[in-house]
């Protein structure tokens, strides 16, 4: 056994040896935080090793068949694990700037797998564009880092992106079959845009399901609530009168931001091309909304609570639960809460206004008392016209500033 593999051994029986019940919960949460990044680490030098150990091919020593095969029997585990450790280690040597970041504990091994797809569509761009992104992951929770390389691959290959969504609407099939005793099996599968209008309509339906639930005392699982949330979507459609006016699915088209200057995405956040939305001109909802910088919406309320367009506002700058905690509850599911309460003086604003999921609104126990907004400004119709009139400079400037 060689020193290094033994030093290492040595520091995992250590870590092993260690009385848990001892620790005070600060040191018991340093020590996690500490193992789960030394754990990264760890799997970048693995990965290297093996990486190496397949391109030598070391594993036909033994007349082995393949590389996974050797590994799932030496290491008992199952052919399917044995591919996907190889497929990692192989991803890494795409991205080398992630794996540094691994390495240093900037990023997770997470972003090797979504950093290295997006190598494998535009290696090229990619490569001019690696320093950008793992700076921008860096600084980002894992959703929105893959809502930014989603938004970086419609940009550096538009082509491939309008073609894959094309195919992956035309796999979306459903079937629904009746047994002997009645009961109907129902079986989907939806992709492109149509998936994520289905997902977010069902989640929705499945909220408002629990609540009524809760009032009602009914208890029923989650899985009993999609049940009961298809079978709304069926009554709803069955009981509205032929040429009535049904609920739309919302779009918004987000202009302006310094940051991005042309993002396309449904109301819950899912990233979709423009193309995307040509077939659901005519039965959809949009709405635009304007950026002054990467963190102020061109819009004001004086009303005592957050609805409409501020909301909105709101829902597309926070993107999620912003309880200091760092809760990752989404945009649909949060309530608006005031930073300042209203019945402190707080303003009915997007600078005083921020997502919180219910729990960390709605408990005192939970609720974060220690933020402060930050300074309000007044939008007027000058700022509303400068940043339109910015956007339109970047999308469709006049001949003589491009001759």
């Amino acid at each position: 056994m060689s020193p290094v593999v033994e030093a290492l051994q040595a520091s995992i029986d250590a870590l092993a040896d260690i009385d848990l019940v001892d620790l005070d919960d600060g040191s018991l949460h340093e020590l996690t935080e500490a193992t789960q990044r030394l754990h990264g680490r760890l799997e970048v030098a693995a990965g290297r090793v093996l990486a190496r150990w397949d391109a030598r091919q070391v594993w036909r020593n033994d007349q082995s068949l393949s590389p996974a095969a050797r590994l799932s029997r030496d290491l008992n585990t199952s052919p399917r694990s044995a591919r996907s450790r190889l497929r990692g280690a192989h991803a890494m040597e795409q991205v080398p700037a992630v794996t540094a970041a691994v390495a240093s504990g900037a990023l997770s091994t997470d972003h090797v797998a979504l950093l290295a797809r997006a190598a494998g569509r535009a290696p090229q761009r990619y490569a001019d564009d690696e320093a950008m992104l793992v700076e921008q992951c860096s600084t980002l929770r894992f959703a929105d880092a893959e809502r930014v390389v989603t938004y970086w691959l419609h940009h550096v290959d538009p082509d491939r992106t309008q073609r894959d969504a094309t195919a992956s609407t035309e796999r979306s099939a459903a079937s629904v079959s009746q047994t002997i005793d009645g009961t109907v099996i129902v079986d989907a599968t939806l992709t492109g845009l149509d998936a994520h209008v289905f997902v977010d309509e069902l989640r929705r339906l499945s909220d408002a399901q629990r609540h009524t639930d809760t009032a009602n005392g009914i208890v029923r699982t989650a899985r009993q609530r999609r049940a009961a949330a298809l079978i709304g979507m069926a009554t709803r459609s069955a009981s509205t009168p032929p040429g009535a006016r049904r609920p739309r699915p919302l779009f918004s088209v987000l202009i302006g931001d310094n940051s991005f200057h042309d993002l396309c995405e449904t109301a819950t956040g899912h990233v979709i091309t423009t193309d995307d939305l040509v077939p659901h001109l005519d039965t959809a909802a949009m709405e635009v909304i304007v950026f002054d910088d990467a963190a102020t919406v061109i819009s004001v309320s004086p009303r005592r609570s957050f609805t409409g367009a501020l909301r909105r506002a709101i829902e597309v700058r926070d993107r999620h639960c912003q309880h200091p905690a760092g809760c990752d509850t989404p945009a649909p599911s949060c309530d608006i809460d005031h930073i300042t309460a209203w019945t402190d003086g707080g303003r009915t604003d997007q600078f005083n206004g921020r997502l919180e999921c219910p729990a960390h609104n709605r408990h005192r126990h939970l609720h974060d008392t220690t933020t402060n907004p930050p300074p309000a400004r007044d939008i007027t119709y000058l700022d509303h016209l400068r940043a339109r009139l910015r956007w339109q400079l970047l999308h469709d400037p006049p001949d003589d500033l491009t001759a």
